[in-house]
């Protein structure tokens, strides 16, 4: 069982199941004790409800679950509810007193289901440092959208999408068009971290060593901090556009220019460095590798097409200095397309030692301005 949400009281015990038809809620021992708890439904689908709903009935006998059902929950709301209504229900304790202990849980799903695209997920839901909470339903991150399907699409158009921020270089993006639903159009914003020709050369090698391979990707993180600000500054003028609606931020693997981006997104929002790890950490869940080593393979491989590197930069088609790479290593490969805490890390010292920390290096670096930062805030914040 995943637990899939952020809750207001840090040492609550309890997880939460998205179900075909709804959401089950596990309680630990030390939630329901043997007290009279009391459930309720405060907020869905974006609005605050006149009157808190009870749920009581569909806790278990025993007190210790819940299991809500979208269908239920729409027939005593009267609002649509499916799996992005977010509902936020109140846990109270012993409601007799009026300062009985009261938990706030935010029904909502990380990972969104995608049947071809890899990665997909939310990274909304994190608590601030002063306690407050990313939004759900409004940020997420993947890889590339070049091979989405009808159903892949439908989910997409439910995500109310207004800006996309596509990282990949010219040749990356030729070689594979995202396949958006119509309406959708993504914004060009070139990023080629500067190792990556020799790390796409080196994959082919046989015998690399892994600690090499470490070396490169975080030489890549440390090459987002010192030369790509003018491009992640335009991401931010696209998420302060288009604060009320829906974006996503992706490259081809969606981790490294991408997870970038993530831990400014988040950093300016107050979350702090654990949670971000921890958040760009989620790529070795929702990546399936073999099915990416085949997709490298496919794309960039053994044929003729463009050995473009998806996620770096890499080789283009014919490139005379460093020719056309046909084979991979794979276990290389299946290391590259994960990711490690040092990576990311990598950035964030780059941005401590040389530009005096997070908060001066968005200021001085990316040209977010006090006012900018209180609107994301006020967007992007519950």
């Amino acid at each position: 069982m995943t637990n899939l949400n952020t809750s207001n009281l840090k040492d609550l015990d309890y997880s939460v199941e998205r179900t075909e038809s709804g959401w089950h809620i596990t309680f630990g021992d030390s939630v329901i004790a043997d007290q009279d708890y009391q459930l309720h439904c405060e907020r869905l689908a974006g609005r605050e409800l006149g009157k808190a709903i009870s749920l009581q009935h569909m806790l278990a006998s025993d007190g210790r679950s819940a299991s809500v059902s979208y269908e239920a929950l729409q027939a005593l709301s009267g609002a649509a509810v499916d799996r992005y209504a977010h509902p936020v229900f109140t846990l109270t304790a012993d409601p007799s007193e009026s300062a009985g202990p009261q938990v706030q849980l935010r029904l909502a799903a990380r990972p969104i289901p995608m049947s071809v695209t890899a990665n997909f997920r939310d990274y909304g839901g994190h608590l601030t440092q002063d306690g407050r909470q990313v939004v759900w339903g409004r940020l997420f991150r993947t890889g590339h959208m070049g091979e989405m399907s009808e159903a892949d699409k439908q989910a997409i158009n439910q995500l109310d999408i207004a800006a996309v921020c596509d990282f990949r270089r010219q040749e990356e993006a030729a070689n594979q068009p995202s396949q958006l639903p119509e309406g959708i159009e993504p914004t060009s914003i070139v990023i080629s971290p500067g190792s990556s020709i020799d790390l796409f050369s080196a994959i082919s090698e046989e015998g690399i060593q892994e600690t090499t391979i470490d070396a490169f990707m975080q030489e890549i993180n440390r090459d987002l901090v010192h030369s790509h600000q003018a491009s992640y500054r335009k991401m931010f003028d696209l998420l302060l556009a288009h604060a009320g609606q829906g974006s996503i931020i992706h490259c081809s693997a969606g981790k490294d220019r991408t997870g970038f981006g993530g831990l400014l997104v988040l950093g300016a929002l107050g979350v702090d460095r654990q949670s971000i790890l921890n958040d760009y950490l989620l790529t070795n869940q929702y990546v399936d590798i073999d099915r990416e080593i085949a997709r490298w393979t496919r794309n960039y491989g053994d044929d003729d097409r463009s050995n473009a590197d998806p996620e770096h930069g890499g080789l283009d088609h014919g490139d005379s200095k460093y020719g056309q790479v046909r084979t991979f290593n794979r276990d290389a490969l299946a290391v590259i397309l994960r990711v490690k805490a040092s990576y990311l890390q990598a950035a964030m010292d780059a941005i401590d030692s040389r530009y005096g920390g997070l908060e001066r290096y968005l200021d001085e670096q990316i040209g977010l301005s006090a006012e900018e930062l209180r609107a994301l805030k006020h967007h992007y914040l519950y």
